[in-house]
């Protein structure tokens, strides 16, 4: 995510889920806000952008990879004196996911639900949407009889 100078952050996120694991980027040492630690790839909202488009926006810049309008979903929203964070679960992209923003990020991985536990995230009230988001992803589907 970004950093700005201004007291409100209205921020989005892509929560990129493939195969029961979910995408994370690990914030550099030299990030203001929650150095040398884990988070959603996003930033902050543009003054006339959508969140969809902010955060379409934010992935391709941050990761290289494209999603469409079509397959975003916002499954959260946390808010603070200083923040709105919305989160948008994405299953299908086109691309590879890489560090496109090396003065942000210098990794990213996928974990799973039990990985994520060892990890320090930058907002520790983000891992339950995560792993509810994963469990979502993994519950059987059950289907009714003559489908």
């Amino acid at each position: 995510m970004s950093d700005t100078t201004s007291n409100f952050d209205n921020v989005v996120c892509g929560l990129l889920v493939r195969s029961g694991r979910v995408l994370l980027v690990h914030r550099n040492q030299l990030r203001r806000w929650a150095p040398n630690r884990w988070d959603l790839p996003g930033g902050h909202v543009e003054e006339g952008e959508s969140d969809v488009t902010a955060v379409i926006r934010e992935l391709k810049e941050e990761l290289g990879v494209d999603a469409s309008e079509s397959q975003v979903r916002c499954v959260a929203q946390l808010q603070g004196d200083s923040f709105d964070l919305r989160i948008f679960v994405v299953r299908v992209w086109s691309g590879d996911p890489e560090n496109c923003a090396t003065n942000e990020h210098d990794d990213l991985n996928w974990f799973t639900e039990h990985e994520l536990a060892t990890l320090t995230l930058a907002d520790p009230e983000t891992l339950e949407i995560i792993v509810q988001v994963l469990r979502d992803e993994l519950a059987p589907r059950h289907r009714l009889p003559g489908t």
